[in-house]
């Protein structure tokens, strides 16, 4: 019997199993697929900027950025061991107006620390002139007979994160969570899924399909896309809807690596064009993918076990033909595309990080495809309120507080619970 069984060895799973061995307690992290990081961890575009809609998710990308920046000694990764890379490239955002809200996420940014300014759309277009300036909103299907019509308009300007970046790789930072989670005594029990749970004297006994039981004192659903059925394997219902919604992003050549004079391609969140994306491969090619605008019908999934790993033409064409239309160097070219899902939080977007009804039963879930970058930070919360909540606190009635070690910052703990009303977010990944 061990004291701690999580479901998932995603970067979270992973994230969370590291946090309470550190803190004494024994873990053991169950997985269907047979290595850490190769479900939904494995398509994330791992990028790490504070732009929120709420203070708690900007503070909470704040103190991950300081994590992600000294990855090596967070882990206390040994001499010579290969650890993720954090890419700094700096991040635009072109939302359709620099309204009241975009100035208020800018003040409590700027608040936090975050090395943020305005640009207006000559300064984006001085500073990278292969990105036309041009609005795009509202976002058209191109399907729409006046999807290449001009608006007649420019944008009014763009939010640069100086400092944003994303991590080289997911899975490669999955797999230094890992290391250092043995060696702080975690057991790994990969390669085989969850077909049953039970409570027994005040344990949970856990059936694998390769036939074998484990026990243990607290159950940890890190699940993902398949968090909903484990929930309902375990009997209990959040009162939080969750459904898993299939996603693409899609490749091509950056037309703006090598040129001279300019500044190299950011991470680009177009809101204004509907669309998101950033260098790869060191800024030779690109990845795009969706942010989600009205027009589009978003695709859920009522099974997780049923989505193919393809992509589809469809996709692929309306998300490089909106790229175009931001950046008209970019060519229709198919190079490689990757499917999978986003575990959504239908209520705001917003994670559940949380204690549930059944005594010794946790969920982080719901992460909406957001949270690679709060990953870390996530390990210690569900760690605190875990050993809080087993130790007597009842975190319903007198939510916990958790201040952020490396920026200071304190996280009211019940922005994440299930019995939260809705908080006023994006609805999109950008949280």
């Amino acid at each position: 019997m061990t004291d701690t069984l999580i479901i998932g060895a995603g970067v979270l799973g992973c994230s969370i199993a590291l946090e309470l061995a550190q803190r004494g307690e024994s873990v053991t992290v169950i997985d269907r697929n047979g290595e850490v990081g190769h479900g939904t961890t494995a398509a994330s575009c791992a990028i790490v900027r504070r732009f929120y809609s709420t203070d708690t998710m900007t503070a909470m990308a704040q103190e991950g950025a300081a994590i992600w920046d000294d990855w090596r000694n967070f882990l206390a990764a040994p001499a010579g061991e290969d650890v993720a890379r954090f890419d700094r490239c700096g991040m635009l955002f072109i939302p359709p107006r620099l309204d009241e809200g975009v100035r208020a996420t800018l003040a409590r940014m700027e608040a936090l620390g975050v090395d943020v300014e305005v640009l207006s759309a000559d300064e984006v277009a001085q500073r990278y002139p292969y990105l036309l300036v041009t609005s795009q909103s509202p976002v058209r299907s191109p399907a729409d007979a006046d999807f290449f019509e001009p608006t007649g308009r420019e944008i009014e300007g763009a939010v640069f994160e100086r400092d944003a970046g994303y991590v080289i790789s997911p899975l490669l930072a999955t797999r230094n969570l890992r290391d250092a989670a043995e060696r702080a005594g975690v057991t790994f029990r990969l390669g085989t899924a969850v077909t049953g749970i039970e409570e027994s004297s005040e344990r949970f006994r856990v059936r694998l399909a390769d036939g074998r039981t484990l026990e243990s004192r607290v159950l940890i659903n890190a699940a993902g896309p398949h968090s909903g059925i484990v929930n309902e394997m375990a009997g209990v219902d959040l009162g939080i809807e969750l459904r898993p919604l299939r996603r693409e992003v899609h490749a091509a050549t950056n037309p703006a690596h090598g040129l001279e004079g300019v500044s190299p391609l950011p991470i680009v969140g177009d809101v204004d064009g509907g669309i998101y994306f950033r260098p790869e491969a060191g800024g030779v090619d690109l990845i795009v993918g969706s942010l989600d605008p009205e027009c589009d019908a978003k695709e859920w999934v009522s099974d997780p076990d049923e989505n193919p790993d393809d992509c589809s033409s469809a996709v692929h064409e309306r998300q490089l033909l909106r790229l175009m239309k931001r950046f008209p160097d970019v060519r229709m070219e198919r190079r490689r595309g990757l499917g999978s899902l986003y575990d959504v939080t239908t209520l705001d977007w917003n994670p559940v990080l949380d204690r549930t009804e059944r005594p010794g039963y946790y969920v982080a879930i719901g992460t909406s495809g957001s949270s690679f970058k709060t990953a870390p930070v996530i390990g210690q919360v569900m760690a605190e309120i875990v050993q809080k909540t087993e130790a007597g606190h009842d975190h319903d009635r007198d939510p916990l507080r958790l201040v952020l070690e490396r920026t200071g910052f304190e996280v009211d703990l019940s922005f994440f619970s299930r019995l939260r009303g809705a908080h006023n977010s994006s609805n999109t990944v950008l949280g």
